[in-house]
């Protein structure tokens, strides 16, 4: 499994690498920490499973999900934000986002959400 991390923060992406390191069956964690960065990467790498913020700079990650949504629905998309509002995450799975967290309140669920995954 190929995992994209798609965050304006250095320390969270590699909060989330240490965390879902423990997972069996990575292939490669990949990083970016901005939408255009992002839109190269997926390109080039095709990731299974795409965990993104809202706020970026270059644009919206719910932007990002629309734009992947277009040509890809297998990717596992997560939004993960500090930006917990009901209309966030309305958009956010309207866009094509299969999950929706606090990254607060919610962070553990990445792991519980990717073990599910993980074992399909």
């Amino acid at each position: 499994m190929k995992i994209l991390i798609v965050d304006d923060s250095e320390l969270l992406r590699e909060r989330l690498i240490e965390h879902l390191a423990k997972l069996p069956n990575i292939q490669a964690f990949i990083e970016a920490e901005n939408i255009l960065e992002a839109n190269k990467l997926i390109a080039e790498l095709n990731p299974n499973v795409i965990i993104t913020d809202i706020r970026m700079p270059g644009g919206s990650g719910i932007e990002l999900v629309k734009r992947i949504r277009e040509t890809d629905k297998s990717t596992l998309i997560i939004v993960l934000t500090n930006y917990p509002y009901v209309q966030y995450r309305q958009a956010a799975l309207e866009a094509g986002a299969n999950y929706f967290f606090d990254k607060t309140n919610e962070f553990e669920q990445v792991y519980i959400t990717l073990s599910k995954f993980n074992n399909l």
